[in-house]
C-alpha cells in the first residue's frame, strides 16, 4: 500500500511473494515450501497451511486471503488476531494460528472465534479499548478470510463480491442512522 503522496510506502511484505498454485508433490518439496513460509514471512499473518505444508496438498492464493484478514483485523484492532490472543491466553502463537483461535475484543470467551461461522454473536458490540464499532459486515469480511481451511475461505473474486455486500450493508446503515 502506498500513502496519499504516492511515494511512501505504507504496508510492505514482498519477502515471501511465490508463483501460485504450488502442488506439493515430494515431502521435500513440502519441507521446502514450509521453511521459505518461516523464513520469509510473519508468523502472525502466516496462514496454517504453511506451518506444517502437507505432501499432496496445493498452497494457492487462500493463503494471501488468510494474510489478508489478518492485516484487517489489525487495522481495526492494532495487532494480528493472533498476537493478540497468545498473549491473552499466555498460548503458543502457532498453537492460536493452527486452531484458530482468535475472537474480536469485544467477543467474550463463549462468543463465536475465528473458527466460528461468519455472521458470529455480538457483531456491533464496541471494539474494546478504543471505543470504535467494528460493524456486523466489517467483522464478517476478516471471519470469512480467517477461516483455517483453505476450501472455506474466499477465493479473490468471491472476497471482492463479500466486499461489495459489506460495503452496501454499512451504506444502507449509515442511511438508515442518518434517517433517524
Amino acid at each position: 500500500m502506498i500513502a496519499d503522496d504516492g511515494q511512501t510506502p505504507v504496508l510492505m511484505d514482498l519477502g515471501s511473494l511465490a508463483p501460485s498454485p504450488i502442488a506439493i508433490t515430494s515431502r521435500s518439496l513440502a519441507l521446502a515450501v514450509q521453511d521459505t513460509a518461516a523464513e520469509h514471512s510473519t508468523m502472525p499473518y502466516r496462514a496454517p497451511e504453511l506451518f506444517d505444508v502437507k505432501t499432496g496438498s496445493i498452497i494457492d492464493t487462500k493463503a494471501d486471503i488468510w494474510s489478508l484478514g489478518c492485516t484487517l483485523y489489525a487495522c481495526l484492532v492494532g495487532k494480528s488476531p493472533f498476537e493478540a490472543r497468545s498473549e491473552e491466553t499466555g498460548g503458543s502463537l502457532s498453537m492460536c494460528v493452527l486452531g484458530g483461535d482468535w475472537r474480536f475484543p469485544d467477543e467474550k470467551s463463549g462468543a463465536a472465534k475465528g473458527k466460528g461461522k461468519a455472521g458470529g454473536a455480538d457483531n456491533d458490540a464496541s471494539s474494546g479499548d478504543s471505543g470504535a464499532r467494528i460493524s456486523g459486515p466489517v467483522k464478517d469480511v476478516v471471519r470469512r478470510c480467517l477461516q483455517v481451511e483453505p476450501a472455506e475461505r474466499p477465493d479473490i473474486d468471491e472476497l471482492i463480491q463479500i466486499l461489495k455486500d459489506a460495503i452496501n450493508a454499512l451504506s444502507d446503515d449509515e442511511d438508515v442512522s442518518g434517517a433517524s
